[in-house]
């Protein structure tokens, strides 16, 4: 396995980078896999529009320093998975998981958890206290998921749209500390 230096953290034989600008080419590859997960949520396949979105788009007040993409390869150097993250946001040492997508035939064999908790463990190195999320209602099993990770209900937003879909969205915590 030819793994690069630039690594972030290992998850067994998988590994996390912050995708080089070449690897922009793979992630809409990466939401053509996943379109279930885009038609659950959205109620429309990805749009390789919206894949150069996610390396670009912030929050109000937050820079690009504070925006991280974070590829998950696995063994043969192959995208398998993304993470969209946001650090500091909405506060200080806390960090925004916008996104934690694993392709479909690696899903439901623990590669999220273990994906996961080896990014909790990376960002609490940079001062990361707590990570929130937000998950919409019809991700039924991504709410069971962060559930199971040790995340909170902070509270229900209105419905807004999302695609094609209205949707309401779970805004969720894990506090890091012990």
């Amino acid at each position: 396995m030819n793994v690069p230096k630039d690594i972030l953290f290992n998850v067994g034989d998988s590994y996390a980078r912050c995708p080089a600008s070449t690897d922009g080419r793979v992630l809409p590859t990466l939401r053509e896999r996943c379109t279930d997960f885009f038609q659950l949520v959205g109620g429309t396949p990805p749009s390789p529009l919206a894949a150069q979105t996610q390396f670009t788009q912030l929050p109000e007040g937050k820079g690009h320093e504070d925006k991280l993409v974070v590829g998950l390869y696995g063994a043969a150097g192959n995208l398998v998975g993304v993470l969209d993250v946001i650090r500091n946001h909405p506060n200080s040492n806390e960090w925004y998981l916008g996104l934690l997508l694993l392709e479909p035939q690696q899903r439901n064999r623990g590669l999220g958890e273990e994906c996961y908790r080896a990014f909790e463990n990376w960002v609490t190195q940079f001062g990361a206290r707590h990570v929130r999320l937000g998950v919409v209602e019809q991700n039924r099993r991504g709410y069971r998921f962060w559930r199971r990770m040790g995340f909170e209900i902070l509270e229900k937003k209105p419905p807004q749209r999302y695609g094609e879909r209205v949707g309401q969205t779970i805004v969720m915590r894990h506090s890091l500390d012990g």
